[in-house]
Parts: structure tokens; C-alpha cells; sequence
């Protein structure tokens, strides 16, 4: 019998308490932490920080969840979440760490805090904001009441009533005129969930006089980016406005090389589909989590915040690398995966980069950066790709762009993870 999962128990919920029923005639379904501990830990069955991180029933229907009590929510029609505006052409800031410094590893930045660290000590955050600052606030704590409206997918806005919300700030920085509030994610998510930038921001809009700066900030492969946002009306939990995004790495002291001679370019297996998997973050993370047991494709999906149509096309990507092989339901690392993990992150670097450019269409794209300094147009990396003689499922345009984007998403991991070709 299979594990349920969060949707299934959500499921059962909706089904026991007529939920959809009461949302079409109310607008609202207020929902206690005790009626969903009857099926699962209310925590697990919250946190929903991206669209696609909701239950089936959720996605489905529109719906989202708000705390607004200890141990109290509401489901309604809320529009709860903005879109990440990546900027594929954004070019990162290089800054330095204090030489002295040896208790952080640049290479090994495990967690959120971690990252901010480097952020903060680096100078990222005092560059972003303009101002010298210093780290005052992080953690959870209990916000005063306060109420909002928030829209709904069905153009109907609500009056939101919470009660002393508990709130958790990643970071919290002052300066002489400016309270930064950052909420931070080690992952490269699409979207999240404005909550967590509106809840803290009201809370200190009522205790400080300074100006408040919303932060989403981001770390992976290297980069950190920092998405500054305002709220134009502080009681309007929709009015959150995005400012700018600004992207830094750490410079590299030591470039890691491939050697040319290693580069043999191998013919594109025909068997296998070209990758449709923008993030090479997001299958060196899914070749981590394979490093310590094999999974089904639905655990990488649930694991990674994916639909299942994005889980199949990230482990089909690892399996067009040659890291990655699936027996009956199961997908496993191959043994060049297992043996590239015994290395150490700089090294497990150069190798998948190498496993990268050994598939023509990359190569080309990654000499032409090197040569012109910028990356090709999608007209260009669509004529490499075509004289490369991919699988592709077929001629549509909308195919081929979609894989360009691929072929410079990893060629951008490989170039902004410092790695060099002589």
C-alpha cells in the first residue's frame, strides 16, 4: 500500500468538512490546526511556500491557505503569491570575502543562514542597500494584530483579520535610515509566497520609523541574488512591487580548468530527448539526494517542488548526461555520478561541466561566450543546435526555444561557477 500524501490527506479534509461547498457560498473556510491534526501534522500540511508546492485540490480550485490565529487558517480564492523576475542576461557583481576569514568555505554554503552570512561579510547586502548596516534582527517571533486585503482569483478581495501571527525573519539589517527584512531560500524557486515578506513587513512598519525594504533573496551555484521589493499600500497584501534584482558572486581566486584535450565530443544519443531543464542547480541537487537512495520519479517531484511533468523532464536531462539511470520505477546515480561525488565540490564542478561540453550544441555556445563575451542570440543557439543534430520531439518553434534556454542555463551554470576551458 502507498504512503499517502499531503494532497491525499487534504483531500479527505475538504471531503470530511465540505469545504468547496463552503468557499462557493462564503468566499472563506476557516479551518482549525486541531481538525487537520485528525489526519497530519498541521506543519507539514501549511507550508505551501510556491503555487506548485499546493495540494492537487488546491491547484486545482485556486485556492490558498493563510494563518490567521494560533491554530487557525483560512482557504479562499487569495491570490497569495508573486513570480520570481528572473533575468536570464543579468550579469553577477564580483566581490570578495576578508582574506582572513577560514571558518567559511564558499564551496560548501549548506544552508540559508550560511549564505547570508557570506552576504553580509562580503559586502553584498551594504553594495544592494547603500548605506553601512549591521544585523539586528533573525528568528521567530509574534507579530501585533493587524488586518489586510487580500485579492482573490475570482476578482474578489477579502478583509483579512490576524491575530498576533507568528513570523520567522532570515535576516534583518539596519542602516541609519532603512530596516532591511530578507526572506531567504537556498533553492531557485519561480514563485513565493508573499506572506512571508507582508507579515514581518507589517509587524515592523508598527514598531520603527525607518524606511522598510522587502528582500527575496536567493542562493545557488554560486550566486547570490537579492530581489528588492516595496509594498505600495501597506494594508493591500497584493500591492507588493518589485523594485529591482541585483545578482552577486564571489570572485574566484583560483579558476578551475578543463583541459581542451578532454573535450571529445560525443554524436547525440538518438534514443535519449534533448533536455528541457533550464536550472543545472536543480539536477545537481537531484544527483545529491540520489547519492544517498534511489527514488521514484514522484518523490523527486515532491522533494524538489516540481509537477510531475517537470520532475520527468529534470531526471530525463540527468539521464542525457549519462548520471543518471532508472530500473523499474526507481531512478539511481550511474557509476560516473558515483564516482564524481567522491570528489570535492570544486572538482565535481569541472567534471559535470565536462560532462556537459562533450554534447556539441553547449560547446559551441560556451566557445562563442568565451570568444564575444556575451551569449548568442536564440536565433544562434537554435542554428547550433540544428547543426548538431539533436533528438528533438519535433520542428516547433516553441521546442526550439524552450531548449535553447536550456543550452544557456547550463552553459551560464558552468561559466558563473568559474570553471575555464584551455
Amino acid at each position: 500500500m502507498e504512503k499517502k500524501t499531503v494532497s491525499d490527506y487534504w483531500n479527505e479534509i475538504f471531503e470530511k468538512y465540505n469545504i468547496l461547498d463552503e468557499i462557493k457560498n462564503h468566499q472563506v473556510f476557516k479551518i482549525t490546526a486541531k481538525q487537520i491534526k485528525e489526519f497530519k501534522e498541521p506543519r507539514l500540511m501549511t507550508k505551501f511556500d510556491s503555487r506548485r508546492s499546493r495540494p492537487g485540490i488546491f491547484r486545482k480550485n485556486y485556492l490558498g491557505i493563510l494563518p490567521i490565529d494560533n491554530g487557525e487558517y483560512l482557504i479562499g480564492k487569495f491570490n497569495l503569491y508573486e513570480k520570481v523576475p528572473k533575468d536570464p542576461n543579468l550579469m553577477p557583481v564580483e566581490v570578495d570575502l576578508p582574506e582572513y576569514l577560514e571558518s567559511i568555505d564558499p564551496d560548501n554554503i549548506y544552508s540559508e543562514s550560511n549564505a547570508l552570512n557570506v552576504a553580509l561579510l562580503s559586502g553584498m547586502i551594504r553594495n544592494l542597500i547603500g548605506e553601512d548596516l549591521h544585523e539586528t534582527i533573525s528568528g521567530r517571533m509574534r507579530a501585533n494584530d493587524f488586518d489586510f486585503i487580500v485579492h482573490g482569483s475570482d476578482n474578489i478581495s477579502q478583509i483579512i483579520n490576524v491575530k498576533k501571527p507568528q513570523i520567522e525573519i532570515d535576516g534583518g539589517y539596519e542602516s541609519k535610515n532603512k530596516l532591511i527584512l530578507i526572506e531567504a531560500k537556498n533553492t531557485d524557486p519561480d514563485d513565493f509566497i508573499i506572506r512571508q515578506l507582508y507579515y514581518p513587513y507589517r509587524f515592523w512598519t508598527m514598531k520603527v520609523n525607518k524606511s522598510i525594504v522587502p528582500i527575496f533573496f536567493t542562493y545557488k551555484n554560486g550566486l547570490y541574488d537579492f530581489y528588492v521589493y516595496e509594498f505600495e499600500n501597506e494594508k493591500d497584501y497584493n500591492s507588493i512591487k518589485f523594485i529591482e534584482h541585483i545578482s552577486y558572486k564571489l570572485r574566484y581566486k583560483n579558476l578551475e580548468i578543463i583541459k581542451r584535450e578532454n573535450l571529445i565530443v560525443i554524436d547525440e544519443d538518438m534514443s535519449i530527448p534533448f533536455p528541457q531543464a533550464d536550472s543545472f542547480t536543480r539536477i545537481k541537487g537531484i544527483l545529491d539526494h540520489l547519492s544517498d537512495k534511489d527514488c521514484t520519479a514522484n518523490d523527486i517531484a515532491e522533494l524538489f517542488d516540481f509537477t510531475p511533468r517537470q520532475g520527468a523532464y529534470y531526471l530525463a536531462a540527468a539521464r542525457y548526461l549519462g548520471l543518471v539511470e532508472k530500473e523499474n520505477k526507481l531512478y539511481q546515480l550511474t557509476k560516473a555520478a558515483y564516482q564524481i561525488n567522491k570528489f570535492s565540490v570544486k572538482e565535481r564542478n569541472v567534471m559535470l561541466g565536462e560532462f556537459i561540453l562533450k554534447h556539441k550544441p553547449f560547446l559551441l555556445v560556451f566557445d562563442y561566450y568565451n570568444r564575444y563575451k556575451e551569449f548568442p542570440s536564440n536565433e544562434k543557439i537554435i542554428e547550433f543546435m540544428d547543426i548538431s543534430k539533436i533528438n528533438l520531439p519535433s520542428k516547433n518553434r516553441v521546442v526550439y526555444e524552450r531548449r535553447a534556454s536550456t543550452v544557456r542555463g547550463w552553459v551560464q551554470w558552468i561559466i558563473y561557477s568559474g570553471i575555464k576551458v584551455s
